[in-house]
């Protein structure tokens, strides 16, 4: 559940939208914030089922229900989806944990990327995250680790569409149906939309699948709690000339690159290529994260950069028939960016898709007993913009596990 303030702000746009394509006696159209002001929402509902038989088989199946701030890539998007739904076969260490000696495994289905963040500090993501990991991938992956420390990944996958969104917590509609009628005026607002690699839809393979790898380190105590994991990544596929997306009428990949109108971002053939590092450390109640990314897509190069840490520090105050209230603060920080090296015509319908982007989150975790916690955070964005633009968003989120 959460509490959400956004700050209110617009951008007039140079594309030659015909009279009825615009709100009631407008005279231009806008990028807008997605849904300024306060609001109190339920964002998610999720089960989550694991199934472990031995060491050499696991699966899981993770379910969400209204997902807000998931939504891919409108607010029209399916209510009910699964986040993972996969099936390993043999011997795969998460996080930092570190086998016995060598192994191998086979995973099948949905599943994060080999390298997204393994533990979340703030329920927010940054730029960088939203832009190329922030979702699942439907893949035969296998893997291995050589004497407990070096491993790899090799996976062939569906590879996530390239499509856009904003960059705070809600996506914005932007090919919602409501812009068919004639003077749409919706409620959502198309948001400032930055290029990501947006949920995949369906679980069987297209024409053009993802060929992927990975070749890492880790090295701590073994059990998870102390240690770090280097991971070097790349991912490489054609782009499709159109991506179907559920819950928008405009098409992903190629032809959301080639805009409208003749209006086209500066593109040249269908190469699309992700390739990073990645650093994940814990020691005692200290937690780091970073992360590195060069793209290509269809001769379009942009960076994108990553750095959280958070402290965990457990307390246990005040008393509630025995029971610690607070068990445990987590002050948190992330900085992160997108700098992209091609710039559009200043007609293209979302010129904020080649602004370099800077996004700074500060904030706070409060454990309450075990099964709740209490997340404030503050979000403030520099824009390198035409005009000075506000972004800034406060999120309150209120989390209970069963």
């Amino acid at each position: 559940m959460n509490l959400r303030q956004t700050e209110n702000d617009r951008f007039a746009l140079r594309f030659p939208f015909r009279p009825i394509q615009l709100p009631p006696g407008a005279a231009t159209a806008f990028l807008e914030t997605v849904d300024a002001g306060t609001h109190a929402e339920v964002s998610v509902v999720q089960f989550t089922a694991d199934a472990q038989y031995g060491e050499n088989f696991a699966g899981r199946a993770r379910i969400h229900a209204l997902d807000l701030y998931r939504r891919n890539p409108t607010s029209e998007d399916r209510v009910v989806d699964a986040d993972e739904l996969w099936l390993r076969f043999g011997q795969k260490p998460e996080g930092l944990a570190l086998p016995a000696g060598s192994s191998f495994f086979v995973q099948i289905g949905k599943a994060p990327k080999m390298e997204r963040q393994p533990v979340r500090l703030l329920e927010s993501y940054g730029v960088a995250s939203t832009s190329f990991n922030r979702f699942e991938d439907v893949a035969v992956l296998a893997g291995g680790t050589y004497r407990r420390g070096l491993y790899w990944r090799a996976e062939v996958s569906k590879g996530n569409p390239l499509f856009f969104r904003d960059a705070n917590a809600l996506a914005g509609d932007n090919g919602a149906s409501e812009l068919r009628r004639p003077n749409p005026n919706p409620k959502i607002k198309s948001g400032f939309p930055i290029l990501y690699n947006a949920e995949v839809e369906g679980y069987l393979f297209d024409s053009n699948p993802q060929i992927g790898g990975g070749l890492g380190y880790r090295f701590g105590d073994g059990n998870g709690e102390r240690g770090v994991d280097l991971l070097m990544f790349h991912y490489q596929r054609e782009l499709a000339v159109e991506a179907d997306l559920t819950g928008t009428f405009y098409g992903g990949d190629l032809d959301l690159l080639d805009g409208a109108g003749g209006i086209s971002l500066p593109i040249s053939g269908n190469r699309k290529r992700d390739s990073g590092l990645r650093a994940f450390g814990k020691w005692s109640g200290l937690t780091v994260y970073a992360l590195a990314v060069q793209q290509e897509i269809a001769g379009l190069n942009r960076s994108g950069y990553e750095l959280e840490s958070g402290y965990t520090i457990p307390v246990a105050l005040g008393n509630l028939r025995g029971r610690s209230v607070i068990t445990s603060i987590q002050p948190a920080v992330r900085g992160s960016a997108i700098i992209n090296h091609f710039r559009g015509p200043r007609e293209f319908p979302a010129p904020s898709v080649w602004w370099d982007w800077s996004k700074v989150d500060v904030g706070v975790r409060v454990g309450i007993f075990e099964r709740y916690d209490l997340t404030l955070e503050r979000a403030t964005h520099f824009i390198d913009a035409p005009v000075e633009l506000s972004q800034g968003e406060t999120l309150l989120t209120f989390r209970v596990r069963l």
